[in-house]
């Protein structure tokens, strides 16, 4: 059904944050991979630092956008940038290590199966924390369950393929996968990789946690009040995204759902509300703006119409 993979390009989509951009550049060459031909960095900062130069070693090529087109547009523009058999999407906000890179590609290489294959997640700041191991979808199709998050990390759970229905922090995916799906759907602004994943599946595609290799999130750890949404408290226009493209995509999952409205109020409340403390908590001024996107996202959510995102 596929191609073997040899060489990879690694795409990262990054907003205003340079110093955590630089950090994952410095491990992706301290990785050392050999197969890796390309790094695409796709960057609508509101200021712009080329870093071409800098990081000409592992071949980097930085991409200047004039306005901020979030998260999966920048990652098509990267992807249909190269042309490597494989493409690894890495958020700005991570390091990695050289088993990051390497087991993710391995399996791929290992079984022609999978379409897409992403590390587990650990805290940068607290790496005996899992920040999750796989995010497969409830069984009632309501969101997804976050596995092992916040807690130790537990054998049981590690040097394992576990099912996934999102992509966070860190993924590979063949190019022959992204051609056939024609990349992300830019409909999901920001979290399009729930979308994606859940597409792979169905055109035939298998989509794997691998808990064997580790990405490292730089984010707050658990300790503070409002840790779990301090990074978006900084980001109102992230926050009315990202409400929007989970109503979206529980529209596309549940779209025969007469009492839609209610049913996803009712879970939406699970996270909208201790993201809105976080924001009024942690955010000042930009975290009240933020609190007030997520209002405007949830009532622009609520009278969309149920089938305007279709595949």
């Amino acid at each position: 059904m596929a191609v073997e993979p040899t060489g990879f390009s690694i795409v990262i989509a990054t907003h205003n944050r340079p110093a955590k951009l630089r950090s994952l550049l410095e491990s992706i060459r301290s990785a050392g991979n050999p197969s890796l031909e390309s790094i695409i960095v796709v960057d609508d900062s509101n200021s712009f630092e080329d870093l071409d130069k800098e990081f000409s070693d592992v071949n980097l090529h930085h991409i200047r956008l004039q306005h901020r087109v979030f998260q999966s547009r920048a990652r098509n523009i990267g992807w249909r940038a190269n042309q490597s058999a494989c493409v690894y999407f890495i958020d700005d906000d991570n390091v990695v290590t050289e088993s990051t890179l390497k087991e993710p590609l391995r399996l791929l290489f290992e079984r022609s199966d999978l379409g897409a294959v992403m590390p587990a997640v650990l805290y940068k700041q607290s790496p005996e924390l899992v920040w999750v191991y796989a995010t497969p979808l409830k069984a009632d199709g309501w969101g997804h369950i976050l596995v092992g998050r916040n807690c130790q990390r537990s054998p049981s759970f590690e040097d394992r393929l576990l099912p996934t229905d999102a992509l966070p922090n860190a993924f590979v995916v063949r190019r022959v996968a992204l051609e056939q799906l024609n990349g992300f759907d830019e409909r999901f602004v920001m979290s399009g990789s729930a979308d994606f994943a859940i597409r792979l599946k169905q055109s035939g595609w298998n989509v794997c946690a691998y808990t064997g290799a580790f990405t490292f999130h730089d984010v707050e750890p658990p300790g503070q009040m409002g840790y779990w949404a301090s990074h978006r408290a900084m980001d109102p226009e992230r926050v009315f995204h990202d409400v929007r493209d989970w109503f979206a995509l529980m529209r596309f999952l549940h779209a025969d759902d007469d009492w839609f409205v209610l049913r996803a109020t009712i879970h939406a409340l699970g996270f909208m509300l201790p993201n809105g403390l976080a924001y009024l908590l942690r955010g000042g001024a930009q975290g009240r703006q933020s609190l007030k996107q997520l209002a405007l996202a949830y009532v622009s959510s609520i009278k969309t119409d149920g089938a305007r995102i279709k595949t």
